[in-house]
């Protein structure tokens, strides 16, 4: 091992870390394998945003497919529907979007119906589709509708002034003696009043005792008056002279209540008319429609914000390539930005081997040595992109040089064709004009991709051919990924 160079050793164990995160992709991704066999289904969605190609199918919380494809037709979104070759699947059958993990992960949820009726067999549509809760537009509103709620608050605490305070305090003093009488009156008729009630429950159990005919309740009713006519007269007129000293008794209070209730009357007309006509702070609030457009300012800027954040995207992409006119690897490391469908800007660290080369002159006897020294160093990559449909082109810092680049995409942007010039001034080690290499990058699952091109087009004692192969994740991908991991513990 200690004739092995140390780029060797680094080429090596790159390999080992692409085989080992490539497994973990498919294992904890839950990505199926190129063999994996199974039938078709379809389904149709008006919105399947957050749900993405090679996503779970479940059937009671159990895995039994994978989402295939994901294509729009009509206006809306075509699945189809990889199911295991084992499971059954019949017309009544239903498909909706579920969440899972804290990060609001989307999968599909699948009931497969029931036997009676048709098993659907490869290529049949599932016509039964529900969609998910749309939590992010739920947060918005409750949100917005915060905000309002804090703004009506804070109106409806500056409406009354001093004038409708002191009508409101004059009608709940009014009130307040008019209870008072009320209670007085109750106090002092005390006991006339149970005789009423008393007399009223008397008359309602002789009624409650008549017999269950028609004929036999009149008989009754009659007979009963005949009996007690004398008696009940005598209640009656009773019960007329108990009413006749309670008047009498309280007529001065029941006039004092109906003034102070004719005159909280009069304060709510006031206080209603002043409204009516715009005075006052409630009243210029019914008229007045600056809160309206105050909220609705608001709630735009919230909504610009929102937007902005949603808009932001971000990969990250690590590969290795082996040159094989230099016999070396070569680490690359990328972050990529990209705000809007147009633009984006790329970040990226890269490990070479040659590096630059230093000259230095040696002077001795009168002899001058000249040496050139080669620099294994790191080096930095600084780029803007501007994307014109199917074609990207770049310009920045590449590799701690002043370089350009093109990008072609192809298939669905699952290929790139791509060609970068730079170091003009020829300082690389060995090279005596600019670095130039053409070459293609090809997503062959959805985290792993291959790379194959030229390298050093202008210099010939550096030109080869290069393979490699690396990761690129998304930020959504990587929500996936921690939502979809299981706990480690190492004891």
């Amino acid at each position: 091992m200690k004739n092995v160079s140390t780029e060797l050793k680094v080429g090596i164990f790159a390999i080992i870390v692409i085989v080992v995160l490539s497994y973990m992709t498919f294992k904890v991704g839950g990505m199926p394998m190129i063999w994996e066999k199974g039938y078709r289904l379809y389904s149709v969605f008006d919105d399947v945003s957050g749900l993405d190609e090679q996503s779970r199918i479940k059937i009671a919380g159990v895995e039994a497919g994978l989402l295939e494809k994901i294509t729009l037709e009509n206006g809306k979104a075509k699945l189809t529907l990889l199911i295991q070759p084992d499971i059954k699947v019949y017309k009544n059958a239903v498909v909706s979007l579920r969440m899972s993990g804290l990060l609001g992960d989307r999968y599909l949820a699948l009931s497969p119906g029931t036997s009676d009726q048709p098993l659907l067999k490869d290529g049949d549509t599932i016509t039964e589709t529900f969609p998910a809760a749309d939590i992010d537009v739920l947060a918005n509103r409750l949100t917005s509708a915060a905000d309002q709620v804090a703004g009506l608050t804070k109106n409806v605490n500056s409406i009354f002034g001093e004038t409708e305070k002191q009508s409101i305090r004059d009608a709940i003093q009014n009130l307040r003696v008019v209870t008072m009488n009320l209670k007085e009156i109750s106090a002092e008729n005390r006991v006339p009043l149970r005789n009423v009630i008393a007399q009223l429950e008397k008359f309602s159990e002789a009624l409650g005792d008549k017999g269950p005919g028609v004929i036999d309740d009149i008989s009754n009713v009659a007979r009963n008056l005949n009996e007690k006519g004398p008696e009940f007269i005598d209640n009656l007129n009773k019960a007329a002279r108990d009413l006749k000293e309670v008047i009498e008794e309280n007529r001065f209070a029941f006039k004092e209540s109906m003034v102070n209730i004719q005159s909280v009357s009069k304060s709510a007309d006031n206080i209603a008319h002043k409204i009516e006509q715009g005075e006052g702070t409630l009243g210029k609030l019914m008229t007045d429609d600056t809160l309206y457009r105050s909220l609705s300012n608001v709630s735009g800027k919230v909504e610009k914000s929102f937007d902005f954040s949603s808009r932001l995207r971000t990969y990250l992409d690590f590969h290795t390539e082996y040159n094989a006119g230099e016999s070396e690897w070569k680490g690359y490391f990328d972050l990529t930005l990209r705000p809007r469908d147009d633009k984006y800007y790329i970040i990226g660290i890269v490990t070479d081997p040659l590096g630059s080369a230093r000259t230095t002159e040696t002077t001795i006897n009168g002899v001058t040595e000249i040496k050139e020294e080669v620099e294994d160093r790191i080096e930095f990559t600084a780029q803007f992109a501007k994307r014109f449909d199917a074609l990207a082109l770049r310009i920045g810092l590449m590799e701690n040089t002043f370089g350009l680049g093109a990008d072609y995409f192809l298939n669905n942007e699952n290929g790139r064709v791509k060609f970068d010039v730079w170091d003009f001034s020829a300082d690389e080690a060995g090279a005596d004009k600019a670095h130039a290499r053409i070459g293609l990058d090809y997503r062959l699952f959805k985290f792993f991709f291959v790379s194959g091109g030229v390298d050093n087009l202008l210099n010939s004692n550096r030109r080869g051919v290069y393979l490699g192969g690396g990761l690129k994740f998304e930020d959504e991908d990587f929500k996936y990924l921690m939502g979809s991991a299981p706990n480690i513990s190492i004891k």
